[in-house]
């Protein structure tokens, strides 16, 4: 669980009346996470607060919630992880972040949902 928290630092959704415009982007793309050595995880958010990944440990999917400044992510079967969320992030934007576990992790936010689709 904790690796799989750490891929999640990256700023999906932001707070206040912005809060829609970055789901709908999230509900209709991908976000993809490079780890430090190389490995990549697909992300899915969709508009039912439902999420998917495909990681390099294999599938995952839950539920998130928005709550307190926070994305917290509650993967089936497993615990509820809560991390700090950022701006607004749009279709073909990089940027780099430090992940929960103190490593550093790129993110791109890709039009469409592609193969790997939830």
């Amino acid at each position: 669980m904790k690796k799989f928290v750490a891929v999640l630092a990256f700023g999906v959704l932001s707070a206040g009346a912005a809060f829609a415009q970055p789901i709908a982007n999230a509900a209709e793309n991908t976000f993809v996470v490079t780890y430090a050595n190389g490995a990549v995880a697909r992300y899915h958010f969709n508009a039912d607060n439902t999420f998917g990944a495909h990681t390099p440990n294999g599938h995952i999917h839950g539920t998130y919630e928005v709550t307190g400044g926070q994305l917290c992510l509650t993967p089936a079967g497993g615990e509820r992880g809560c991390l700090p969320y950022a701006g607004d992030k749009n279709v073909g934007d990089t940027w780099t972040q430090t992940g929960s576990d103190g490593s550093s992790i790129s993110v791109t936010l890709e039009a469409g949902r592609g193969e790997h689709a939830h």
